[in-house]
């Protein structure tokens, strides 16, 4: 079960060597809840990436702290004992594919931490279905012989070998078809459903998280613009466009509804926004 990870004023800057430190991070301020999908949006350069492997404790922030589970995340060991809570996929799916076979890459994360035998197995196992794959079909096979969509499965069930309780997603959706996006999508709600886990989306998109994120982090040259609920996205008090953002269809469609005076409960629900639609137009018949 996860606990909550907080960000408290946290900066980040790459050093260059002979020249000045490169900001990419200013004064993050913000939280993600037990078991929360939290949503990280911006536009390229606005610090997302830089964001999803501070929050991976890949990166220690330069200025700020963090804290996990109420205790502060400083020095080598709690920094070393927070990072086995944590997996990070990155938007690469071949960055975290190296093995000969497939089932000799999702088995290292958790052979490392000293599963073997029947155990290291069924983690495996475990973490292959989660994913999609079938180990019968593809275990023995080169990883890097699969189309993309198979190896993202198979870097994603490398990462759920590691049984995270934070589970960091760096532009997850990037290539993936409508099916393969869907499929993801029931990977990661199933995971955090079972494991009480939370997860983090990092995307350019808000479409591609909008039906799971609880809330949603909107980056802006490397500073928080706003944490944000569904619900308030689609009242509109932020300009999306100004970020470089814009809602999927379907909150286009929640924004307009509400504009006109309908009630809209669930703004990510084809079926709720079905019925709203209905609603409006029998209130225009009536008139």
């Amino acid at each position: 079960m996860a606990e909550r990870l907080t960000l408290e004023e946290v900066s980040y800057s790459y050093p260059l060597p002979g020249r000045e430190d490169l900001p990419a991070l200013d004064g993050i301020s913000l939280a993600v809840e037990p078991g929360e999908v939290l949503c990280v949006a911006g536009a390229n350069g606005s610090g997302k990436s830089t964001l999803a492997q501070v929050c991976a404790g890949l990166l220690a922030p330069t200025a700020g702290s963090m804290g996990y589970g109420g205790e502060k995340i400083e020095g080598r060991r709690r920094l070393l004992s927070f990072r086995r809570k944590v997996g990070l996929l990155f938007q690469n799916a071949e960055d975290q594919l190296f093995a000969d076979t497939v089932f000799e890459d999702v088995a290292f994360g958790p052979r490392n931490h000293g599963l073997k035998g029947e155990e290291l197995e069924t983690r495996v196992a475990s973490a292959a279905g989660h994913a999609g794959i079938d180990l019968d079909e593809l275990g023995g096979r080169s990883p890097f012989s699969l189309s993309e969509g198979e190896k993202r499965r198979v870097a994603l069930a490398g990462v759920l070998a590691l049984d995270p309780e934070v589970l960091v997603l760096d532009e997850p959706f990037i290539g993936l078809d409508f099916d393969n996006g869907e499929r993801l999508k029931g990977v990661l709600g199933a995971y955090r459903e079972e494991r009480g886990a939370s997860v983090v989306i990092v995307t350019h998109e808000l479409a591609d998280a909008w039906s799971l994120a609880d809330r949603f982090v909107l980056l802006d040259g490397g500073r928080c613009a706003a944490v944000e609920e569904k619900s308030e996205l689609v009242r509109g008090d932020i300009e999306l466009a100004g970020l470089g953002m814009r809602l999927p269809q379907w909150g286009a469609l929640a924004r307009g509804l509400i504009r006109c005076g309908v009630a809209v409960a669930d703004p990510s629900d084809p079926v709720v926004l079905a019925r709203a639609m209905a609603e409006r137009r029998r209130a225009s018949d009536g008139r």
